[in-house]
């Protein structure tokens, strides 16, 4: 009985921070006068459409073709914002493309990113590959943590990495900076300022590039003197097994606990990952600015303290969006070896192989990004989807 009353609760506390973040989401935008899609389908802007308030834009396919004169927020498991934008650009998803023109700022997370057209404020991407190619041009920062990188596009202020392997083509007005593996400033590159990266490798310049201000390379602090401690290495293994056992514990609560639930939400993000993402990408986003919202009007009228009771269950919804993400690659692996495991096994192993995904530099970070925002979708589709009426009487007799 009462195992039967925390699963109740669970599933109700899920539905509930569900409906509260889409209220929350829903409510400050209609009073913006925002203009907002989503679904569980594509979504496309025509060629032929103005929209003149901000555009929040939602689902499996994003296309917007149209001019948009406002701000795009936008997440799916394609994207592609090829209209022209005359403020800034906030993105997520498995495969984006910028190709219109954008007034102010683009920051974009996803698998793979290209930006195809000119951006007259800062680009801020994060991602497997991103490319900056030719046709586009930055209209003041650069700033890039990806695992593999292509600038063919002239910058005009800095350039700060964060990044794996990178390739700069094009002019850079100021410095580049940052942390790489690999740094290749290909003829024709020409950087104004400084180049000073930290990097285990010596960065590569072709006889075409030039760098008019000083070139300094540093040496990584793991490969220091220091760090030849056995202990320190030790305490790296340490801090990565305490992370998988934390989330793991959290992965059996939810498989043992509320296993039908935690069934339901694997199926979701495996049939419906586009949507998934989508609405994991909504969340992300827009849930902490609804939240600041709350807290501010809670300030003027009461209740600021229930906008604080969004941050706890914000982060706990991450965390088993995650573990749904977990659970998917447990479940995959397990199928295409032909192994017969129980649950708890499955997320065990499935969360082992995404935390060690996940400790990779640069790269592991931006999967583990995309881990909650795919298994927070799943979350959210299931907390608020009842099942047909027959399914739940089948269940309830059971």
């Amino acid at each position: 009985m009462e195992v039967r009353k925390a699963r109740k609760g669970l599933i109700l506390a899920i539905r509930g921070f569900a409906l509260m973040a889409a209220l929350l989401l829903f409510l400050p935008m209609q009073a913006a006068a925002a203009d907002v899609r989503a679904g569980n389908g594509d979504q496309t802007i025509g060629s032929g459409t103005t929209i003149t308030d901000d555009l929040y834009i939602f689902g499996g396919n994003v296309n917007v073709q149209g001019t948009v004169d406002g701000a795009v927020v936008a997440g799916g498991g394609t994207v592609t914002i090829a209209g022209h934008v005359t403020r800034d650009v906030m993105v997520a998803g498995g495969t984006v493309d910028i190709n219109g023109p954008v007034d102010g700022s683009v920051r974009v997370a996803g698998g793979m990113v290209t930006i195809n057209s000119a951006v007259t404020g800062d680009v801020v991407a994060a991602g497997g590959t991103v490319n900056i190619n030719s046709d586009a041009a930055v209209g003041r920062d650069l700033v890039l943590g990806a695992g593999q990188v292509t600038v063919a596009g002239p910058v005009a202020r800095n350039v700060m990495l964060g990044s794996g392997t990178v390739t700069i083509q094009n002019t850079v007005g100021g410095n580049v900076t940052g942390t790489v593996d690999r740094l290749t400033l290909s003829s024709g590159a020409k950087v104004g300022g400084r180049l000073d990266y930290t990097s285990t490798n010596s960065a590569v310049i072709d006889s075409g590039a030039t760098v008019a201000g000083s070139v300094s390379r540093h040496t990584p602090s793991n490969s220091t003197p220091q760090f030849n401690s056995p202990a320190l290495p030790a305490l790296t293994v340490i801090g990565w097994l305490r992370g998988w056992i934390g989330i793991s514990i959290l992965g059996l609560l939810l498989v043992l606990l509320f296993p039908a639930f935690g069934t339901k939400a694997t199926e979701t993000l495996q049939h419906r990952p586009g949507a998934s993402v989508g609405y994991g990408a909504a969340i992300l986003v827009i849930t902490p600015i609804a939240g600041i919202i709350a807290f501010i009007v809670g300030l003027l009228v009461g209740g600021w303290w229930l906008a604080l009771l969004l941050l706890p269950a914000y982060i706990l919804a991450l965390a088993l969006g995650y573990v749904v993400s977990g659970m998917v690659i447990g479940r995959w692996t397990a199928i295409r070896f032909g192994w017969t495991l129980h649950p708890a096994w499955i997320v065990v192993g499935g969360l082992f192989v995404l935390t060690v995904i996940g400790s990779i530099p640069v790269l592991g970070w931006v999967i583990s990004l995309f881990a909650a925002l795919f298994g927070l979708g799943a979350l959210a589709i299931t907390a608020t989807t009842r099942p047909p009426a027959g399914q739940a009487v089948t269940r309830a007799a059971a």
